[in-house]
């Protein structure tokens, strides 16, 4: 639902908040969905006479609450379901603690809904160590195979850690990467961006350069399909491929965090919040519009100081 009236500080707070939600890896129909209810719970303050977000109260989230309790659907001309509601009251608790983590500290607290249900994975960061196991674990791959075939996927493999940590792609980001986006004289990669997200220009560091120097040029040919594309297999396999050099490590902090793709990207950038880069030059590299996003990487680094 559109809500055209909606003021430009709330419509800017709605489109930080669905990054936000990309951000934490949440799945594709949540960074759809709540966004849009926020829209609508945005617009009821609006009629209430509240225009500014640092004017919202605990009282104000319940009484929209028990307005929803009431509301029939426009469509149905019946009341909300309970699973409807409890996914707008989500939305509204996830909301509050992006609220939170952008310095907004005088607004209300999460409520006693629970976020967990919604979240495909807790907020995880590997520690710089556990990413060179990854990286170490690679030769220990495909052990089964003749040298000729080993080798070749050994390389994808580490082409996803480059993909994914080393150049910090969401993993739709990395499967569309396509050869010709790969500028090794200038040692850039452009990526290209669905509607909701600019295209942006990654730099490649020394190692990321020669390690995918060598791929295009030696290893690439070897596999036949998507060839236009920088990595040659379907979006699941990505995924497949990090549970395999997790299950191969022999690492327990490693099995234990059963560390998805976007765990890369969450880990890359708290590194390099810890080594001293610039929050804005960080916000650039991960492509995130506003620097609210980007900002969740000093409370992770904060919680995580001791162990990176």
């Amino acid at each position: 639902m559109k809500n055209p009236k909606l003021n430009n500080s709330y419509k800017a707070l709605t489109k930080a908040y669905a990054e936000y939600l990309q951000t934490l890896g949440f799945a594709d129909t949540t960074v759809y969905g709540f966004p849009r209810y926020i829209s609508d719970f945005l617009t009821w303050l609006e009629q209430k006479g509240i225009s500014k977000i640092s004017l919202l109260t605990s009282k104000m989230v319940f009484d929209y609450f028990a307005y929803l309790e009431r509301k029939k659907g426009e469509r149905t001309k019946q009341p909300f379901s309970t699973s409807h509601l409890n996914q707008r009251f989500l939305a509204v608790d996830k909301f509050l603690e992006f609220l939170h983590h952008t310095g907004a500290q005088n607004t209300p607290s999460s409520t006693r809904y629970t976020i967990e249900q919604v979240r495909q994975n807790p907020i995880q960061v590997l520690t710089q160590k556990e990413i060179q196991t990854l990286y170490n674990t690679v030769p220990l791959t495909f052990s089964n195979m003749s040298f000729a075939m080993r080798e070749p996927r050994q390389m994808n493999l580490k082409l996803v850690l480059d993909l994914c940590y080393g150049l910090a792609l969401r993993r739709s980001e990395a499967l569309n990467v396509k050869l010709n986006d790969v500028n090794f004289d200038q040692r850039i990669i452009h990526v290209r961006q669905g509607k909701n997200y600019k295209d942006r220009f990654v730099p490649m560091s020394g190692k990321i350069y020669e390690n995918l120097q060598t791929y295009v040029y030696q290893y690439r040919r070897t596999f036949t399909k998507r060839p236009e594309y920088l990595y040659p297999f379907g979006k699941n396999t990505i995924a497949e491929a990090l549970n395999l050099l997790v299950k191969y490590s022999a690492c327990p902090s490693l099995k234990a965090k059963n560390p998805s793709p976007h765990t890369l990207r969450h880990s890359i950038a708290t590194h390099l919040l810890k080594n001293g880069m610039d929050i804005e030059r960080i916000a650039r590299f991960l492509g995130h519009s506003t620097l609210e996003s980007t900002k969740l990487y000093t409370h992770i680094l904060n919680e995580y100081q001791n162990e990176l």
